[in-house]
C-alpha cells in the first residue's frame, strides 16, 4: 500500500504536469486540497492501559479503573507527522482519571513528563511538533 505522502506528491507531480489550462486559481485550489490529504484515523475503544496508534482515535473508557496511553515513539519524525485523539468515552475522567505518557526520551508540551486528564467529558487531541517539543495539544474541551 502505498503512504499518504507518496499519494499526496503523485498527485501534486499531475497538477504540475498535466493540467495546463487552469487558471492559477484553480491550480491553488488543488494544490490546497492535494496537501490537505492526511492519513486516515483508525478508531478504538481503550478499557485498560495501552499503546497509542500514532494515527489513532481512541475512545477512552475509564469506568472500571483508571487508564494510562503510552504515545508512540515518533522522535526524529517531521512536524505533524502524527495525531492522536482521546475521547472521554464514559464521561468518567474526572472520578477515574486518565494519564497520557510520553514514549522514553520523548516529550509532552515540552516536558518529559506524564499529563494527566481529570476533566469530565473532555476531547483532546494532539499533534507531534517535532523532538524539542514533542507532543503539543490541538484541540481541547
Amino acid at each position: 500500500m502505498a503512504s499518504i505522502d507518496t499519494v499526496r506528491n503523485a498527485l501534486l507531480d499531475k497538477i504540475n504536469t498535466s493540467i495546463t489550462s487552469a487558471t492559477p486559481e484553480q491550480l491553488a485550489y488543488l494544490t490546497k486540497a492535494a496537501n490537505g490529504i492526511e492519513q486516515s484515523t483508525s478508531w478504538s475503544t481503550d478499557a485498560i492501559d495501552f499503546t497509542a496508534d500514532s494515527y489513532g482515535g481512541h475512545f477512552v473508557n475509564t469506568t472500571s479503573a483508571a487508564v494510562t496511553a503510552t504515545l508512540p515513539s515518533v522522535a526524529g519524525n517531521a512536524a505533524g507527522d502524527g495525531k492522536i485523539t482521546f475521547v472521554d468515552l464514559a464521561q468518567n475522567f474526572h472520578t477515574n482519571n486518565f494519564t497520557i505518557s510520553p514514549a522514553t526520551g520523548e516529550k509532552i508540551l515540552g516536558q518529559d513528563s506524564d499529563i494527566l486528564v481529570n476533566t469530565q467529558g473532555i476531547a483532546v487531541q494532539i499533534v507531534w511538533s517535532g523532538d524539542t517539543y514533542g507532543w503539543q495539544f490541538v484541540v481541547q474541551g
